[in-house]
């Protein structure tokens, strides 16, 4: 038995290959993955079916105003022979026959509605039906490019505290290893080196949770833009690359263009149809009917000799009389559908317009936010700068220098959290208006 050895380059060559793809990882800006959002969401894929759905109801209910063809035809083969008797006058018997070995028959029915309110009012109900369906996918959209907003800046925040927080453990170690500098002449005691060991120690905890945190929110990420999980993204943003202006007063009429408040106009439209359909219950409904029949039989196939044919138009007209009250609780019904829709609308624009007041007083507190911890930063980091050269000299204790660390790591971490702010108030702000797209 023979063994083949492939060649060292080939195995090489391969090696190089899987280190290229393991390396490989997709960049991603916002503009970027909201896009990938967009087009592998599965919810949006499924929102996407389900308006195409509705054009469909809608070209199902519009095919009811088109006349109705039917053609109907067989073919018939009679193998015994039905025979009529006759008794006559002479007291013989005359045998005639009744039926023939072949018969056709074929006839075609048109059915048109001339006149029917029902029909004429689902049409138009379906249309708006079809319109909602299409705003409730222009909302799901909103709603989930916000969420996946939402979640890259945060991932993007954590991604930068995870910075910060590595900065503050260097920060911690540097300190110990001073410490146990000045320890091994002899001008620090004992004490003071177990407090840096344990003030370095503590920072470890914070780094580690901020790691898996950024780990999960980058999974979650992939998630709802259905990227495989194995894949490796790079998201490529800065926190910090915002403007920092003030958000214009926005009054009650910008909300209008909202997806969800243009949803519910059109269930108020639906009701106010609903109304008149039921009120037209009384009407009456006009039909026409064109129907042409073909019937023949004969023995050799020569049908010509006996047929029979048939054409007719006919008008039907159809008036309720009495529907037993059923009618007038449909109207009392859709009357009180119609009122509900309205209220809802109502308390939906008033809901919108304050959940907007409150985004926007978040945006203007977060830019505040931002402008005092970046003065702050830069008061922390001198006085981090003088007690280092202080702590070099042993005139600041491990306690006092722990602190002033603390301070500085604390002003970054509170820096990124208001940039974090004032992502999401802005995105707030632009998901009530119905901006977000």
């Amino acid at each position: 038995m023979k063994f083949g050895f492939r060649s060292l380059p080939f195995y090489v060559f391969c090696a190089i290959l899987w280190m290229h793809t393991s390396s490989y990882s997709q960049e991603l800006d916002l503009p970027s993955y909201i896009e990938l959002v967009k087009k592998d969401n599965i919810d949006l894929k499924q929102s996407a079916k389900e308006v195409l759905i509705a054009k469909e109801e809608t070209k199902m209910a519009k095919s009811s105003l088109l006349p109705d063809v039917g053609l109907n035809g067989f073919y018939q083969r009679d193998f015994n022979r039905n025979f009529l008797f006759i008794n006559d006058f002479d007291g013989s018997i005359t045998r005639l026959r009744t039926n023939f070995n072949n018969s056709i028959s074929a006839n075609a029915v048109l059915n048109q509605a001339v006149f029917d309110p029902a029909i004429f009012s689902a049409s138009k109900i379906a249309k708006l039906a079809e319109q909602i369906s299409g705003l409730q996918h222009e909302y799901l959209n909103g709603e989930l490019i916000a969420q996946a907003s939402a979640l890259y800046w945060q991932a993007i925040f954590t991604k930068a505290s995870v910075t910060v927080l590595v900065e503050n453990t260097n920060l911690a170690k540097a300190q110990l290893e001073q410490i146990e500098k000045l320890h091994n002449k002899g001008a620090v005691s004992n004490l003071q080196v177990q407090q840096a060991e344990i003030f370095y120690k503590k920072t470890l905890p914070p780094l580690q949770n901020a790691k898996n945190q950024f780990s999960k929110l980058m999974d979650d990420l992939k998630v709802l833009a259905n990227i495989p999980t194995a894949e490796r993204i790079v998201l490529t943003d800065d926190l910090q690359t915002i403007g920092l202006n003030n958000v214009i007063y926005t009054d009650e009429a910008g909300l209008e263009g909202q997806p969800k408040l243009k949803t519910l106009k059109k269930e108020v439209e639906i009701a106010d149809k609903q109304i008149k359909l039921s009120k037209k219950f009384w009407y009456p409904k006009l039909n026409l009917t064109a129907a042409y029949n073909y019937d023949a039989q004969a023995n050799d196939f020569n049908f010509s000799a006996n047929e029979n044919k048939l054409f007719l138009v006919q008008l039907g007209i159809n008036m309720p009389i009495f529907s037993g009250g059923k009618n007038r609780a449909k109207i009392a019904k859709a009357s009180i559908e119609r009122e509900t829709a309205a209220l809802n609308l109502v308390k939906t624009r008033r809901d919108l317009h304050n959940q907007l007041r409150t985004a926007e007083n978040n945006y203007n507190s977060a830019v505040t936010n931002v402008e005092t911890y970046r003065e702050t930063i830069v008061l922390n980091e001198r006085e981090l700068e003088i007690f280092k050269k202080q702590l070099s000299l042993g005139v600041v204790t491990t306690v006092e220098f722990k602190e002033s660390r603390l301070r500085l790591t604390q002003s970054r971490l509170a820096l990124l959290n208001a940039y974090l702010d004032l992502h999401i108030a802005q995105l707030q702000i632009l998901q009530i208006t119905g901006q977000i797209n």
